[in-house]
C-alpha cells in the first residue's frame, strides 16, 4: 500500500454540520429500489425528497386528517 494522506479539508467534510451544509443534516434512509430510480430520474435527489416532503406537508399530495 501507499503512503496516501487524508487531506484537512476531507475530513473537515465528514463532519456533522460541515461548513458546505447550509442547514441541511445529512441522514441514510432505505427506500424501495424504484424510489430510487424515480428520485434519480429528476436531477438533484436531496432536492427532490426536500420537494415531494414539503408538498405532503402541504397537502397537496394526500388528503389532510381530519
Amino acid at each position: 500500500m501507499t503512503g496516501r494522506e487524508v487531506s484537512p479539508a476531507s475530513l473537515e467534510n465528514l463532519k456533522l454540520g460541515a461548513a458546505r451544509c447550509k442547514g441541511k443534516v445529512r441522514i441514510t434512509v432505505t427506500i424501495l429500489p424504484q424510489t430510487k430510480e424515480w428520485l434519480a430520474r429528476g436531477g438533484n435527489v436531496s432536492e427532490r425528497t426536500d420537494e415531494v416532503v414539503r408538498r405532503v406537508i402541504a397537502g397537496e399530495l394526500v388528503k389532510k386528517l381530519d
